[in-house]
């Protein structure tokens, strides 16, 4: 900036004109005050955004009914060396005894020795194989004709089968074998070879293996439950077992006949607390937090930065609200959350006792159980008939009431050989494969063992045969006799289950003749709502709310009725919904918390608003500001020059009066 201080008149003109413009500069300085302020209470209110969204968060494992943590259970083992356990939330709570007689072991057999890895073999081709899955032919040629290139050639394969090069530490100069291991324990997963290696010459070894003599047997685990004269004995191709105690994940570590296992099972009360006890603490800070920067402490005379922002104050009546009025619809006893240990203290905090909690979980309430406590926080619904089951809903999902008419059932695919077989149907190398495509994706080359069955034992192999394959990946099938004909069912419901033969050399011998196809249907029905009907799409057999509905958007009900049933007339249910304090709170946070038009976002917008405002003004002043100084300067400039030429004129005037005075 130009500054012009004093050059000819010693006028301080910054002085001057800072003076001029002062009343403008305390302008500015106040818009800066409100600018601070208003960025202030930005901040405390981001204080109470963030404190909405960790109180939103503490219900995650409260309001959805399928996930509750108040449902959880826990597995205790008496000796975990021996024996771990998991339980989901549908395992029943008892004590159990278990022995573990034996472990599940892999099958593992060895090559003779030779010389060293290097060592050159003969030429052609192995055959592998676990169990009833599909074989791997292995090429051995110029590329890889050494035990390393058949260890080798076996790990990138497809087989189930996995090659090492072991020193067996033997003298005679061959210590180095060949061990073959089956990627799966249990009898079921055997290995079986075909040799078509050359015979062995003065160049090269064929590698041969000792199945008399394996170097472990294939053996399942062995489990006996109880300890009565009645105790079960079960076994199992893993040393993971799944089947004894619904809901219960057993993983076997040790065998041991003479050791008794104690197994307890019971309501993870530790765990529910835990989540509670997270909940209060995330509502008591929010509450804490909108009272500290909304009052006004007399004895300090300093009012917290929320003062009079009625806002905040609704969100705290919200909360409150939607906390602690109690819950319809639910078990009477278990409907408020006094009935868990937790009430209200004098300064609108919850305090919590959590014996009380752990009481109703444990059964030591009357007439209430652990889900009577999951339904007090999430939302759960009721159905007169037992084939039509709520699953859950959304925050879309608002009525109390749901009619569920459903027009068709959903079904599974499953094809009908054409023809009849009769036994015994003998199977050898000449009729033995087929493949299909079952839910969507086809299988590799289904191998079946050779031998002579009944139709019940052929249809049982195929059913292992395929739900065996690795390319299904895990999809399943049911494989039945009918009328004498082999029937292929998918254990899917829906569009997406689907059975189709392709082809094979068992074809023809299997009934089949590659035109066998089918495709699931899924559930058909709708919701109505006193008397309006909304639209809601199958998948299966759930029935889904489209997003849309006004009163049942993301509603899904599991519907298991049969097409026989629904022909009957079972084709109606009435769905009677309850929505716990999780759910109801979830509710209200989820409105306030919206990104799109939710209050939180609003109020943020409006601070936004403000400040733009603010620093729009400030520009506009401080531009006029910064116009009337560059004013102010270019005419003190021009009263410096016009006092200069004044000076100027003076000078040589005095000077032209001095010389006439010489004249005279």
């Amino acid at each position: 900036m130009l500054t012009i201080d004093g050059l000819v008149t010693g006028i301080d003109t910054t002085t001057v004109i800072d003076g001029l413009l002062q009343i403008q500069q305390r302008q500015i300085d106040q818009f800066d005050t409100r600018r601070n302020a208003v960025l202030r209470e930005k901040t405390a209110f981001s204080g109470v955004e963030s404190r909405l969204i960790s109180l939103r968060g503490s219900l995650g494992k409260l309001n959805n009914i399928q996930r509750s943590a108040l449902l959880g259970k826990v597995a205790t083992s008496s000796d975990e060396d021996v024996l771990t356990a998991a339980a989901s939330d549908n395992a029943t709570p008892g004590v159990y005894t278990l022995h573990i007689n034996s472990l599940a072991h892999a099958h593992q057999v060895a090559s003779q020795g030779f010389a060293g890895q290097d060592a050159a073999i003969t030429k052609g081709t192995l055959q592998l194989r676990t169990g009833s899955g599909s074989v791997t032919t292995i090429t051995i040629d110029d590329s890889n004709d050494t035990l390393e290139g058949l260890a080798d050639a076996i790990n990138n394969s497809e087989a189930s089968v996995n090659a090492s090069i072991i020193n067996d530490g033997s003298t005679g100069g061959t210590p180095f074998r060949l061990l073959l291991t089956s990627r799966d324990t249990g009898t079921a997963n055997a290995i079986t070879l075909t040799n078509n290696l050359v015979a062995s010459d003065a160049t090269a070894t064929q590698p041969t293996f000792d199945f008399d003599n394996p170097i472990q047997e294939a053996s399942d685990a062995e489990i006996v439950f109880g300890s009565g004269a009645g105790a079960l004995q079960v076994f199992s191709a893993t040393n993971t077992v799944q089947d004894i105690i619904p809901g219960v994940d057993l993983d076997l570590h040790t065998a041991n006949p003479d050791k008794e296992i104690s197994l307890s099972v019971a309501n993870d009360t530790e765990g529910a607390v835990e989540v509670i006890q997270g909940f209060v603490e995330s509502y008591n800070d929010l509450m804490q937090y909108i009272d500290d920067q909304s009052d006004y402490n007399p004895d300090s005379q300093v009012a917290g930065v929320l003062l009079g922002n009625r806002s905040v104050i609704d969100f705290q009546g919200q909360v409150r609200q939607a906390v602690f009025n109690s819950v319809p619809d639910v078990n009477t006893n278990m409907s408020r959350l006094t009935s868990i240990g937790i009430s209200l203290t004098n300064d609108g905090r919850m305090n919590f006792d959590s014996s009380k909690l752990t009481d109703a979980l444990n059964g030591k309430v009357a007439k209430v159980t652990a889900r009577d406590v999951a339904r007090l926080f999430a939302m759960d619904g009721s159905s007169d008939n037992p084939a039509v089951r709520f699953v859950t809903g959304s925050t879309r999902t608002t009525a109390s009431k749901v009619q569920v008419d459903i027009t068709s059932a959903a079904e599974r695919a499953s094809i009908l050989a054409t023809n009849a077989i009769t036994e015994p149907v003998v199977i050898d190398g000449s009729n033995n494969t087929f493949r299909i495509s079952l839910d969507k994706q086809e299988s590799g080359d289904l191998v079946l063992e050779d031998g002579s069955y009944t139709m019940t034992e052929l249809a049982e192999h195929i059913q292992e045969v395929i739900n065996g394959d690795d390319d299904l990946a895990g999809r399943l099938v049911l494989v039945s006799i009918e009328e004498g004909r082999l029937r292929l069912t998918s254990e899917v419901y829906g569009s997406i289950s689907e059975v189709r033969f392709i082809d094979g050399s068992a074809t023809s011998i299997l009934g089949f003749d590659g035109t066998e196809s089918d495709i699931g249907q899924d559930v058909v029905g709708t919701f109505t709502v006193d008397g309006v009907e909304e639209k809601a799409t199958g998948r299966g057999r759930l029935l889904v709310g489209d997003r849309e509905n006004a009163t049942t958007g993301g509603l899904q009900i599991r519907v298991s009725l049969t097409s026989g049933q629904v022909a009957e007339g079972s084709d109606n249910a009435q769905v009677t919904l309850s929505r716990g304090i999780g759910t109801r709170l979830d509710n209200v946070l989820g409105d306030l918390l919206d990104a799109v038009d939710g209050r939180v976002k609003f109020i943020n917008d409006s601070y936004d608003s403000r400040v733009k405002g603010i620093d729009d003004a400030l520009d506009r002043m401080n531009a006029r500001i910064e116009s009337q100084r560059e004013s102010l300067v270019s005419q003190f400039a021009a009263l410096e020059s016009s006092v200069a030429d004044l000076q100027s004129i003076g000078s040589l005037l005095g000077a032209q009066l001095a010389g006439l005075g010489g004249l005279g």
